[in-house]
């Protein structure tokens, strides 16, 4: 039997984990880095393999919570076993999400990756540092100079997502400016 099921098998398990988390980490995260991924698999070699896809994106931001929380965990386990995944390839999996941000080396990591951080870059990324920014109580000052050390520091890891990157972080680039500008009062 051929592992896997549709997106939303993985999104209706994984969902409630997601309860806790504040609005940029929570599910509707989730699902915009769903709703990216079709843009983003273009010219890999090789292709992604959707069951493991649809794994790495519905679990993307629960890698610290199935390291910790062992009766997650173990329900995870048997819910993906319940799908047709071997063991070995659940382990892999499990590994892929511990690793997808940081060194991202299959298909599916790589797509996850870029998806995930393209929220970083453009409008959505500038609204949601600033977001974030006024949660943690800092200055604009500090949030704009996070924000373009965070933009310098991307690397997207799929053709898709570094031809896609580039005028958004054009635009970013060109926020930085005008709001360094209006916060030294050189604006007018």
């Amino acid at each position: 039997m051929m592992p896997g099921a549709p997106i939303d098998r993985y999104c209706d398990f994984a969902r409630p984990a997601y309860a806790d988390r504040d609005p940029g980490h929570g599910f509707d995260h989730i699902r915009r880095i769903i709703d990216r991924l079709p843009a983003l698999g273009d010219g890999l070699d090789p292709p992604p393999v959707p069951h493991r896809l649809n794994f790495l994106a519905a679990f993307h931001g629960l890698s610290s919570t199935i390291a910790r929380d062992l009766d997650f965990r173990g329900r995870t386990v048997r819910f993906l076993a319940g799908l047709g995944w071997p063991e070995g390839e659940i382990t892999a999996s499990f590994a892929a999400l511990a690793r997808h941000l940081s060194d991202p080396q299959t298909a599916e990591e790589r797509m996850v990756h870029d998806a995930n951080f393209f929220e970083v870059t453009g409008p959505f990324g500038i609204a949601k540092a600033f977001t974030v920014g006024g949660a943690r109580g800092q200055r604009y000052e500090q949030t704009l100079e996070i924000f373009a050390a965070n933009l310098e520091a991307l690397r997207f890891r799929t053709p898709a997502g570094r031809a896609l990157y580039e005028p958004r972080k054009a635009y970013a680039a060109a926020f930085i400016e005008d709001l360094r500008r209006d916060l030294q009062g050189k604006a007018i």
